[in-house]
């Protein structure tokens, strides 16, 4: 006969990966997000994708997906709820309205790595005026006739390092 403490200890883990189950479907009602699969509790499916992208051909991990959710689908990366879009004219929708009906942004962990100064991160007018900036500087013709040809000549020494 199993003890008082092993039966309580299994309830407890019971109901609360029941309560986890709950909050997640409840979520998805409350924001009507697409289908799809959130996979193991707190890491979804992050090692999935990790591995994915590890490999020399990262599409099945999308395609599995797509092939049973459709072209847009639901999962859990990076510690958040993620939409993907494997529809080309949705994501030209997004792209066209970013800032206006969409707003679009990196999960909170991806944020940290970058930091709060990032270009990706950047936003609005803030993204276009630093974008036209850094542009503009790797455009000039000080970068064109001496900062590429160092750069050229680092990266064939570090190949050849490689070779070895």
């Amino acid at each position: 006969m199993a003890s008082l403490p092993t039966l309580l200890s299994f309830a407890v883990i019971f109901f609360t990966v029941a309560l986890l189950y709950l909050r997640r479907v409840f979520r998805r009602r409350q924001f009507r997000l697409p289908p799809g699969s959130h996979g193991l509790p707190l890491i979804g499916e992050t090692l999935q994708l990790i591995s994915a992208y590890k490999s020399d051909n990262p599409e099945p991990f999308i395609d599995e997906r797509v092939e049973r959710y459709g072209s847009i689908f639901t999962t859990h990366v990076f510690g958040e709820p993620t939409v993907f879009s494997a529809d080309p004219e949705v994501n030209r929708f997004i792209l066209q309205n970013e800032g206006k009906l969409l707003d679009c942004s990196y999960p909170g962990s991806i944020s940290n790595l970058l930091g709060k100064h990032s270009l990706l991160l950047m936003k609005g007018a803030l993204h276009k005026r630093m974008h036209s900036l850094t542009m503009s500087f790797a455009n000039s013709s000080i970068i064109k006739d001496h900062l590429l040809h160092h750069i050229d000549r680092l990266i064939c020494l570090n190949l050849d390092a490689w070779s070895d």
